[in-house]
Parts: structure tokens; C-alpha cells; sequence
């Protein structure tokens, strides 16, 4: 809708729905370029706001980043897609879930899973102890300190091995799929049983 002068006439949105009408540009940009390619400018004009309005949801561009990479860290697992045989079908459709969004999203899940940003890492962390909860929840998991640090110790291999798929090469999608769908239900009913007290 224009107003009189011909210009866009802006919105009156509450709190909540302007902050995340803000985040949800900041997400469009972030997503397709690195951090240093995108200005305030950018977040702003994407998001049909001015300048001075965006930082008064977010103190910083760097701020808004964090806030960025905390909202799309958390990929719920999904259920119910078919798997192949043998296969948990819960545990393959949340692989293929995380294989589909690093995929997407490469540069930043290149970016986020690198070490080197103190913030950005502890924001991963503790996306990956809400993951880890998620799974033991999922699997119908005992969720004690063993079986948790065995599932914290995957996500681990997880991050190695979407970077050797994503980043060097030296795994196919498929070949991915195939070490992340098969790697915990062996280390859960192979490994874990042998660290039990």
C-alpha cells in the first residue's frame, strides 16, 4: 500500500512480529552471503525498515548474526518419512532433514561449525545439547550421563562428516547419509552396552 507521496507506506506491527520480521531478512541475507557482505543497510532495506528501527530490536549487526545462527542451529527432527530397510525411520528422516538444511545452507553451516568464534560456538553447543535431547527423546533413549555423552560425541562426527561431504569432498551425499543413518544405532547397541556400569 502507497501513501500519499507515492512511497510505501509502513505497517504498524507489534514487538514481536516487527523483531521477527527483522530476523527473518537478516536470515535471507546471512544465508546467501558471508557476514562482512552484508551492511545494516541490507537487513534494513530487506526487511522495509529504517536503519535507526532495527537497532532498536538488535544493538548490532553482530548481534542480529548471533540471533541468526541461534534460530536456524535448532532443526527439530521431523518423523514419519519413509526409510530404507533397516533403517530407524525417525532416525533417517532427521538425517536427511540435517543433510537437506547443511545443503541449503552451506556457507553458514561451513561458517557455524567452524571453530575460531567463541559466541558462535557456545550457541552451537547448546543447539547440540538441545539435538541431543531431541534424539534420546526420539529413540526412546535412557537419558543418563553415558548415553548422553555418546550422543554429544556423535554430534561431532556429524559436523566432520557433513564438512568431508560439503567442504573437502571426499564423500558423496549418499555416502554421508550412509555413516550418519548407520553410525549411532551401532554405537547405541554396540558400544554403549560395553560402557554401562
Amino acid at each position: 500500500m502507497a501513501g500519499a507521496d507515492g512511497a510505501p507506506k509502513r505497517v504498524r506491527m507489534d514487538h514481536e512480529a516487527r523483531r521477527g520480521q527483522i530476523l527473518d531478512a537478516a536470515t535471507g541475507l546471512f544465508l546467501r552471503r558471508p557476514y562482512s557482505q552484508v551492511a545494516v543497510s541490507d537487513i534494513a532495506e530487506a526487511a522495509g525498515v529504517a536503519k535507526g528501527l532495527l537497532h532498536h530490536y538488535f544493538d548490532s549487526k553482530r548481534d542480529l548474526y548471533l540471533e541468526v545462527v541461534r534460530d536456524v542451529s535448532r532443526i527439530p527432527l521431523p518423523v514419519g518419512t519413509p526409510a530404507a530397510p533397516g533403517e530407524d525411520p525417525t532416525w533417517a528422516a532427521a538425517i536427511d532433514a540435517l543433510l537437506a538444511f547443511a545443503s541449503e545452507n552451506q556457507e553458514l553451516w561451513l561458517r557455524a561449525t567452524t571453530v575460531g568464534d567463541d559466541e558462535v560456538a557456545s550457541i552451537v553447543d547448546d543447539s547440540r545439547e538441545v539435538l541431543a535431547e531431541q534424539t534420546i527423546e526420539a529413540l526412546g533413549l535412557d537419558d543418563t550421563p553415558v548415553v548422553r555423552a555418546v550422543v554429544r560425541g556423535y554430534g561431532g562426527l556429524v559436523q566432520e562428516v557433513v564438512r568431508e561431504w560439503l567442504d573437502r569432498g571426499r564423500l558423496t551425499e549418499a555416502q554421508a547419509r550412509e555413516v550418519l543413518v548407520r553410525a549411532l544405532p551401532l554405537l547405541l547397541e554396540r558400544v554403549l552396552p560395553e560402557l554401562r556400569p
